[in-house]
């Protein structure tokens, strides 16, 4: 018989074809492992996520005020609602009774403190608290550098602050 002859060919051998699932059990502990983490760290972020609305919500009723305040003859009307709403702020982030009871400097500090800046100790300070306690004729006289740096404080705060759980 000649070993260059075709009759010596045989049919093309074709492997079994490869699983689809890995054979041994290490994998099937590290996949339902990586899930369990998957799964914990969705839930963990979702909760974070709830917990954060009030500064969602607080930084949307921010811009609505900010745009409302581009017309100069609303200033009297809509600046005491920038303090009201730090003030609503804090509340939902701490308890009632750290903040409610808050006023002038002692606010101020804390605004400064929780919110690692010094933006309310400094430029923003007069006008925070004058919002607040002022007449509608004394708010006029701010100017829009003043408010607009006033708007950029406290949206640096809401967005900011640590609050006594652990923000990440």
């Amino acid at each position: 018989m000649n070993a260059t002859s075709l009759q010596n060919l045989h049919d093309i051998i074709v492997p079994e074809p490869v699983a689809w699932l890995p054979p041994a059990p290490g994998w099937y502990v590290l996949g339902i492992g990586l899930l369990l983490t998957f799964g914990w760290f969705s839930i963990q972020r979702y909760l974070m996520w709830q917990r954060n609305r009030y500064r969602r919500e607080a930084l949307a009723e921010l811009k609505e005020i900010g745009k409302k305040l581009e017309d100069p003859s609303s200033y009297r009307q809509l600046l005491p609602q920038i303090p009201q709403l730090v003030k609503r702020t804090a509340i939902a982030g701490y308890t009632r009774d750290a903040v409610a009871s808050l006023s002038g400097d002692e606010w101020l500090a804390f605004l400064d403190k929780t919110g690692s800046t010094h933006s309310f100790s400094g430029k923003s300070r007069c006008i925070l608290i004058d919002c607040s306690y002022q007449t509608a004729t004394h708010r006029a006289q701010f100017s829009n550098e003043q408010i607009a740096e006033l708007q950029k404080a406290v949206f640096y705060w809401i967005k900011n602050h640590k609050t006594l759980s652990t923000d990440t």
